[in-house]
């Protein structure tokens, strides 16, 4: 998986820097803001790409003294990263393209290289989406999803761009710093996307539709007899895994023995229901109807509040 993961980043980074390259010699070449866009789009790309490159391999280090979760949630921080490049990027070009506008400062492209090189730039981008995103929902990595789904914007605003291009060469030169604003505000929304999507882990969170994990824990339960009570369950994230702690009732005069059999079934049925993505289960043993401050984590009737 991860020697897969190490071709799949090292492709988009020399792809992207082709790409990158290409578009903004040809925006300043035949002055076209909006290839120069793309080409500054593309630009970030590169750094991105870079970030997930290093993020996927430190991601993979074993647990440590200072990391005893591992390493997985380097893999969010890189996707944060990612989205703060992006919303820069997209204000910066949004500023440009407005001056452009309201100043007149926009010309009838020459020629049809730009129209070729946008083609080619589509392209490439399509590939790689293609690539990344069959790759990231396969290891179920964020940081992958994140930059796949960037090209996936890609792919259209490079589609704009030759809209805008071909609509410029027959009479509409102010349609090249419009497509221009327009690949900024995209940038932006997807920014804003990428950072929303990483918010909930980093947070020691799940996210939004993820709530059947609590239904698991609970109805597993109730096929381990002798649990009672399952309270103070909470559930987060750790890279493509989930991390669980809870507390549960058991008789009081069982042995120490039994209980620890009773935490064991509960564990097998969690860890089954999960396919494999459990990271860790810890669970806690009270007597039946002990009573104690416990004000975090979820229980079965505050659940359906």
């Amino acid at each position: 998986m991860e020697k897969s993961l190490k071709r799949i980043t090292t492709l988009a980074v020399f792809t992207n820097a082709i790409l990158a390259g290409l578009k903004i010699l040809t925006g300043l070449i035949f002055n076209s803001m909006s290839i120069l866009a793309d080409g500054i789009d593309s630009s970030t790309d590169i750094l991105t790409s870079t970030i997930v490159y290093f993020a996927t391999r430190l991601s993979s280090k074993p647990p440590d003294k200072l990391h005893p979760y591992g390493h997985h949630k380097i893999e969010n921080i890189a996707a944060k990263i990612i989205s703060f490049i992006m919303f820069y990027a997209g204000i910066s070009l949004s500023i440009e393209s407005i001056k452009r506008l309201i100043n007149g400062e926009y010309f009838t492209i020459i020629g049809f290289v730009p129209l070729i090189i946008t083609l080619i730039s589509i392209a490439g981008k399509l590939t790689l989406f293609l690539i990344e995103y069959r790759a990231g929902k396969k290891y179920n990595r964020q940081s992958i999803i994140a930059e796949a789904l960037n090209m996936r914007n890609d792919i259209m605003l490079s589609s704009i761009v030759f809209i805008g291009i071909f609509l410029n060469k027959i009479g509409l030169p102010w349609m090249d710093p419009l497509v221009g604003l327009i690949i900024s505000i995209f940038i932006i929304k997807v920014s804003f996307e990428i950072f929303s999507e990483n918010f909930y882990s980093l947070m020691d969170g799940i996210h939004p539709g993820e709530e059947w994990l609590y239904d698991v824990v609970f109805e597993s339960c109730k096929q381990c007899e002798g649990v009672h009570n399952p309270h103070k369950v909470r559930i987060r994230k750790i890279g493509n895994k989930y991390d669980i702690d809870m507390d549960i009732e058991v008789d009081p005069n069982l042995t120490v023995k039994k209980a620890h059999e009773i935490t064991n079934c509960l564990k097998s049925k969690i860890s089954h229901s999960l396919d494999e993505k459990l990271f860790d289960l810890v669970i806690h043993v009270e007597p039946i109807s002990n009573v104690e401050s416990e004000p975090y984590g979820l229980s079965e009737k505050n659940k359906r509040r």
